[in-house]
């Protein structure tokens, strides 16, 4: 990692970046010597090593505030990230959540910070995500991006500008957030596992009345899927993708969550399942489909029920401590808003 400059922290530093290490050994290299390498602040890098074969000894940090976390066990993208926070507390002014898979662009950490100093109520920020050849844009964020008529007209127009745009969700792949309003919100909901997490995580960031969105004056370019090696794992990974975000729709559908539900398995799946038989392009084989709604049904009470979903929340936020300490107890706002009796 030729280029790195020896920082001496003084005191903690205003960002704290967690990457969580999961078959990583291809990437995690590139991943740590990109973000360092163009970071033009001091961090405070954790490193979360989720499966022991991310080769996280073989580099060189030790010259740079970090700090190497192993998980009991292999734990989703939710709780692993959770997993650090808790061990690490909330020290930092922000905290950066950033994919394995990740190359960084010089300058992008301290573009999303300049827009947080712009904008008092922004809760959350990510850089414009490009695919990992740096060719295109990455096709999640930019589905995030084109939720706003104004991110719609730049791209139209090819001409972003640098600007700063609101809009609903950002994806987790380099996402900065406020520590005082993580502790406000709580941290990433384990139910998730992986998949949607952020969204969710977006959703109560609003609902807890800051905004959300894009700086495009920050660059990281993503390679989406790189612990999806096998159709063993792709299939996996499409059974979460379905079951989470049916979760997702339920808590941002109000008082609706029983029509939700409902429309969910006795509309979406038949209509799915057919698509499955027949192999139209994009559907998923029956299996995964069934697969999906099985793990639905297990977790069918929090779904029905917003006041399932909030006791079940706060019993996993006394489970981690998080209201203990440099954390605190909090209740996602939006089950208050979607209460069933």
């Amino acid at each position: 990692m030729d280029g790195f400059v020896l920082v001496t922290m003084k005191h903690s530093p205003t960002i704290t970046v967690v990457i969580v290490a999961y078959h990583g050994k291809r990437w995690l290299a590139e991943c740590v010597r990109t973000l360092l390498d163009g970071c033009q602040m001091p961090i405070y890098l954790v490193l979360v090593d989720n499966d022991g074969e991310n080769g996280i000894d073989a580099l060189p940090l030790e010259d740079f505030q970090h700090t190497v976390l192993e998980t009991p066990c292999p734990m989703g993208f939710a709780e692993a990230n959770n997993f650090a926070l808790n061990e690490i507390g909330l020290d930092s002014e922000y905290v950066c959540f950033l994919n394995q898979d990740t190359r960084s662009e010089a300058g992008w950490i301290t573009a999303c910070l300049e827009c947080f100093e712009r904008h008092s109520k922004l809760g959350a920020v990510t850089p414009l995500l490009m695919t990992y050849d740096g060719e295109q844009s990455e096709p999640n964020a930019l589905a995030c991006g084109r939720q706003s008529v104004e991110f719609c007209e730049a791209e139209a127009a090819n001409d972003f500008g640098g600007r700063f745009f609101e809009v609903p969700e950002i994806p987790a792949t380099a996402m900065i957030v406020r520590s005082d309003v993580l502790r406000q919100v709580g941290p990433f909901d384990p139910i998730f596992g992986s998949y949607y997490e952020d969204y969710d995580l977006c959703h109560r960031i609003r609902e807890a009345g800051y905004s959300v969105g894009i700086c495009t004056a920050g660059l990281v370019a993503h390679y989406c899927g790189s612990a999806t090696t096998t159709e063993n794992s792709n299939r996996r990974r499409m059974r979460q993708i379905i079951r989470n975000r049916a979760i997702y729709r339920c808590r941002t559908t109000g008082n609706h969550r029983l029509g939700t539900v409902g429309g969910q398995f006795f509309r979406t799946l038949p209509h799915h399942l057919c698509r499955g038989l027949f192999r139209t392009p994009s559907s998923q084989p029956v299996s995964t489909t069934l697969a999906a709604h099985w793990d639905m049904l297990c977790i069918l009470r929090r779904l029905m029920s917003a006041k399932n979903d909030r006791a079940a929340w706060n019993a996993y936020l006394d489970e981690i401590g998080w209201h203990k300490d440099r954390m605190q107890q909090t209740s996602p706002p939006e089950f208050e808003n979607t209460l069933a009796q």
